[in-house]
């Protein structure tokens, strides 16, 4: 899950540890210390940091003290949850969002040399999720995790099951209610938002899809496509995965510590930067979510049980990457407030490309067209990308899941902080009006004097 600001310990206007409205240490309308319908310090529904009773062995460096933190209640939206935990699905044992307590995580041993005949990882085996010429192989309603299936459902605009055990007075859940209200501008579906073409374009980060009743060709091409994303991640498991485990643990559940450690600012003095971060979750969740749920892209490790993540994959969709939306959606909101661009926008290279720029500035929606993976010489959109790959090293994500989080993100922030357009205006994007996010943006910029 992507955390936000309400769920981390730099909570606005409040104390370490303390929840927005509520005492300290205590999540809204339970006891102290008890997540929703779980015994006190129970992480996840489940005995007290214990997954599903499974033995725990000991895990590389911050795997467990983690998963103490992150295997809670806290879900969806850029507030409380958003699971829909208070409807009535009753506990559900979980290691942290939409990954069920048995899959938390455990050691694996990276040696990469074969014996006695065996691979080191049966990499070589895989399938093809278009063998079948009249039913690709997709992510079924059924395979969502139990707390998230209402999202295989049709959009519900009023967003009731998404939000009905947060604090509906926060300024992030307005403004997603607020970009709830627009879904006919952003919604994906058959009937295409203007949202959706922009962010198909022209399919470049569809290669990897073939539908019922496509010829063998494209089946075929489909299926390169996927193997050449798989052979990727294989080698980065090889090669990064070890080294980088430790800080994928923690961006697992939580990315806004490091957006606020690498700006370097104080939290309890900036509270409507913090608040500008929930609004990137919770519009970031909704609009990931409602996209997972139409392209029903099946994991990585699915199609090539090799790439053994070391725990999840979460349960629910792969395409677009959830945690690239919502890092890109995060720097880009972020890089609204001037005096933030000025330190961690896009530093310009001169006309020979030898040097930067030594004041950062704003980007537009024209930088995104850079391939995935570029440098956009921005600190922020560098650490949104790094959080991005960090998936694809775990083996959750492929790579084109990334690239479409981030495209998606940059559409995302264009409609919502454009001015409205003019008469004659030519562009094709929507302007989403959203008085909550202005109101934070407003007061956000407060906080960060130009240079």
């Amino acid at each position: 899950m992507v955390w936000n600001a309400q769920n981390s310990v730099f909570s606005p206007n409040v104390s370490p540890n303390v929840s927005p409205n509520v005492s300290p240490n205590v999540s809204p309308n339970v006891s102290p210390n008890v997540s929703p319908n779980v015994s006190p310090n129970v992480s996840g529904n489940v005995s007290g940091n214990v997954w599903a009773n499974m033995p725990m062995a000991a895990f590389p460096a911050a795997g467990v003290p983690v998963a103490v933190q992150v295997a809670t209640h806290n879900t969806g939206a850029g507030g409380a949850t958003g699971t829909g935990f208070l409807g009535g699905y009753g506990p559900m044992a979980r290691y942290e969002y939409a990954t069920p307590a048995g899959l938390a995580p455990l050691p694996w041993v990276m040696d990469f040399t074969e014996g006695d005949g065996w691979p080191s990882f049966p990499f070589a085996l895989r399938i093809n999720p278009y063998a079948k010429t009249d039913k690709p192989l997709e992510w079924q309603p059924s395979d969502w995790d139990p707390g998230l299936r209402f999202w295989s459902l049709d959009f519900d605009p009023q967003l009731t099951e998404w939000l009905q055990d947060l604090n509906l007075g926060a300024p992030s859940v307005m403004a997603a209610r607020e970009f709830a209200r627009r879904h006919k501008d952003w919604l994906a579906g058959d009937d295409r938002s203007k949202l959706q073409e922009a962010f198909e374009g022209a399919g470049d980060l569809l290669k990897w899809r073939a539908l019922a009743g496509d010829g063998q060709k494209q089946r075929d091409d489909a299926f390169a496509e996927v193997s050449r994303e798989l052979d990727e991640m294989i080698d980065l498991m090889r090669d990064d995965r070890m080294r980088y485990l430790e800080e994928l643990a923690m961006q697992s559940g939580q990315i806004v510590p490091y957006f606020v450690h690498l700006m370097g600012f104080n939290p309890a003095t900036k509270p409507w930067t913090m608040e500008l971060m929930n609004c990137a979750s919770a519009i970031g969740n909704l609009v990931k979510m409602q996209y997972k749920s139409h392209y029903r892209r099946v994991r990585a490790s699915v199609l090539c049980p090799g790439l053994t993540p070391p725990w999840g994959p979460p349960q629910h969709p792969s395409f677009p990457s959830g945690h690239a939306t919502v890092g890109h959606l995060t720097a880009l909101l972020l890089l609204c407030v001037p005096g933030i661009a000025q330190r961690f926008g896009v530093f310009e290279p001169d006309k020979k490309g030898a040097k930067l720029s030594t004041i950062g500035k704003q980007p537009v929606l024209q930088d995104f067209t850079l391939a995935y993976g570029m440098d956009q010489h921005s600190p922020l959109l560098w650490m949104a990308w790094r959080i991005a790959k960090g998936r694809e090293r775990l083996g959750v994500h492929y790579a084109s899941d990334s690239a479409a989080g981030r495209r998606l993100a940059a559409l995302v922030w264009h409609a919502c902080t454009r001015p409205a357009p003019k008469k004659g205006d030519v562009d094709p994007m929507p302007a989403i009006n959203m008085p909550s996010l202005q109101t934070v943006l407003t007061k956000a910029r407060a906080e960060w004097p130009e240079l």
